[in-house]
């Protein structure tokens, strides 16, 4: 006799069936291609697989965020990388942050991706400037920099290429390589071919230096520069008579021995300064004169810092 309960139901009922098999990790629909409709709709509700937007979907089984996960399925096509914000984001580069909308580049002859969630863009990415990223396809730190400041000033675009030139001081940070060389960053700004910003870039890059500690001696370098000043050695050792490293001004004129520092806010503690009073007392003994900089002397394009170090040149022999 058939049951008569209105909560019975049949072995083939989907309420009751367990939920369908998903292969592990993120996918697009047309990956899922052998699940049938309603079965992807009762994975969702099983929680086997979650919707991370559209036509992007994820089974679980691994520790990405919901973001790479995405990252991943949209950059899965060979001719896709992840650019500009997105790819500084994933490299670590100058604060940015990975968040929505990303920026994902297809070559010339393709559309542009469209979606709510992408800027699409277009350009031929040499497969030397493609990396990989916890699985996501994205620019390398150079092409990254030449994408993110093409039109940017060049005091913007040559402070970014001084941070991703920089390698980590080992007595500071341990040791570590630079994120790009010189190199790099000239072979990333001829592969724009003749893109707006181009000039400026190549400018930057000709004028970006290891070893730079700070934006603000990038600044400073800058503006000895557009003065028509000798240019600087970057953190460079100076030596005492028998030959050991004595002290490490941020830019030198070693021909004229001129030391030039920054001190920003820190140097007003008690500590650094004794040790800066120090520093100036080797460098006296030592037959340099050391021109000290502070946040007060970047007005006017920091034109008294300039003038403080002409003078020194000036009183050490050097003329224009």
């Amino acid at each position: 006799m058939e049951s008569m309960n209105p909560f019975h139901r049949g072995a083939d009922d989907g309420r009751r069936r367990p939920p369908p098999s998903v292969p592990a990790g993120p996918a697009r629909r047309r990956d899922l291609s052998d699940l049938p409709a309603a079965d992807l709709e009762r994975a969702l509700r099983h929680g086997t697989l979650a919707r991370l937007g559209h036509g992007i979907y994820d089974a679980g089984g691994h520790q990405l965020s919901p973001m790479l996960a995405t990252l991943q399925v949209l950059t899965a096509d060979a001719d896709v990388v992840a650019t500009h914000d997105t790819a500084a984001a994933l490299l670590g580069l100058w604060g940015a942050e990975l968040r929505e909308p990303f920026h994902l580049t297809v070559p010339r002859g393709r559309t542009r991706i469209r979606r709510h969630d992408v800027v699409g863009h277009r350009a031929d990415v040499p497969p030397d400037q493609i990396t990989r990223i916890a699985g996501v396809r994205a620019s390398t730190v150079a092409r990254t920099w030449a994408e993110m400041f093409a039109g940017a000033s060049l005091e913007e675009a040559l402070i970014a290429a001084d941070i991703v030139l920089r390698a980590p001081r080992v007595e500071f940070e341990g040791p570590g390589e630079a994120a790009a060389t010189r190199q790099d960053l000239h072979a990333a700004v001829e592969s724009l071919g003749r893109r707006a910003g181009v000039r400026v870039l190549r400018q930057a890059a000709e004028l970006a230096r290891e070893q730079v500690d700070s934006p603000q001696e990038t600044r400073l370098r800058l503006a000895l520069h557009r003065a028509g000043l000798p240019e600087p050695e970057v953190n460079g050792w100076v030596l005492d008579d028998v030959g050991r490293p004595a002290f490490q001004p941020d830019l030198m004129f070693r021909e004229w021995r001129v030391a030039v520092q920054y001190e920003g806010p820190h140097h007003s503690h008690p500590q650094q300064v004794e040790r800066d009073v120090g520093r100036a007392e080797l460098a006296a003994a030592l037959g340099w004169i050391e021109v000290r900089n502070t946040r007060r002397l970047q007005v006017r394009a920091w034109a008294p810092a300039v003038d403080k170090v002409t003078a020194a040149l000036f009183d050490r022999g050097w003329r224009p």
